[in-house]
């Protein structure tokens, strides 16, 4: 079993590690929370493969891939050495992040092959759609890029979610010829372990990596700021939102690089909420936000995890989005594991 802990720190705010065991690197990276896709190979006209009406809310396709069990698995686990080693010669592992792990590797030529594997990846209809082909017993797609290959596994139907290989290679000389077909070893390669008994993470004390943001806040907390029926809308397992009357709410559970003076931008001010603290800041723009940021973990490294309250309207709405962010955390944060 893992626990949370950070190594050396490398560009981009991610973290390197050694292999699996030493767990997910806990610094705060920005990378694109999506990525534009085209080219999606759409051959396949089996009717079998089409997405189903009548998925079932919340139901995974196979147990082995329920949010809840997802939420603990480490993502290098899924794309340990034995997997990687069939298309070629792997490296170090770098992540940034609960749900992401990325290899920059070499294929059995030499060439540059870059494979990152996104862990309960939120799939829109476009995507459900395009899934038209099978791997390993599951829906998939294929949409190719220049030098990317996104290879997409659904693990649930209804929100769409899934196993998503991200394959790119280099150019010229050291571009792989097809960068497809390696990301689809290893897929296939994943979702065998994760069918399997996969190395999980042992969550330190305080921990929110188990807690799903979307079921922890009551309609009680939303209705002040976007009324009674707000629409919901997961991302991924960490992260909710919802909308409604010109305002949203917005939890997220992370990883990140612990300020030594707490302040995770430079206008943070720190505030109290009920003795436990917060560090918020008010950005400004067409929809003005609040942002508080409360520390679950942190180690000696710094290296920790967070939850982060957003509460934003339209400029227009008179509203005090810091106090409704403070009064958002105040009623979740009895709600997570005890740090």
């Amino acid at each position: 079993m893992l626990r949370f802990r950070a190594t050396a720190v490398v560009a981009a705010a991610a973290l390197l590690m050694a292999g699996c065991a030493t767990g997910p690197g806990l610094a705060k990276t920005h990378s694109p929370r999506r990525t534009v896709q085209a080219g999606a190979d759409a051959s396949s006209t089996d009717p079998s493969t089409k997405p189903s009406a009548s998925a079932q809310p919340n139901k995974p396709v196979d147990p082995a891939f329920a949010a809840e069990r997802l939420r603990l698995v480490n993502p290098c686990a899924l794309i340990d050495k034995d997997v990687l080693q069939t298309v070629g010669t792997p490296s170090k592992y770098t992540s940034g992040n609960y749900t992401r792990c990325s290899n920059y590797m070499k294929d059995k030529a030499g060439k540059t092959l870059n494979i990152s594997l996104d862990v309960g990846y939120t799939l829109t209809s476009t995507d459900l759609k395009n899934a038209n082909k099978q791997l390993a017993g599951l829906k998939s797609s294929e949409q190719k890029l220049t030098t990317s290959c996104f290879v997409t596994a659904v693990t649930q139907e209804n929100p769409g979610q899934a196993l998503r290989i991200q394959a790119n290679t280099g150019s010229g000389n050291e571009a792989v010829a097809d960068v497809c077909e390696p990301g689809r070893k290893v897929l296939e390669g994943a979702i065998r372990k994760a069918r399997g008994n996969p190395q999980k993470y042992t969550p330190l004390k305080g921990s929110p990596v188990e807690v799903d943001p979307c079921t922890i806040v009551d309609r009680a907390t939303q209705a002040p700021v976007v009324g009674a029926s707000p629409r919901s809308l997961a991302f991924g397992l960490h992260q909710c939102s919802w909308s409604g009357q010109g305002a949203s709410m917005q939890l997220e559970f992370k990883t990140a690089r612990i300020p030594k003076d707490g302040k995770f931008d430079r206008d943070s001010a720190e505030v109290d909420l009920g003795g436990v603290k917060g560090y918020q800041v008010l950005k400004d723009g067409p929809f003005p936000t609040c942002e508080l940021i409360v520390v679950r973990t942190k180690d000696s490294s710094d290296a920790g995890e967070i939850a982060e309250f957003q509460v934003g309207a339209t400029k227009d709405k008179a509203m005090d989005r810091c106090q409704a962010a403070q009064a958002f955390a105040k009623a979740v944060l009895p709600g997570l594991p005890s740090a």
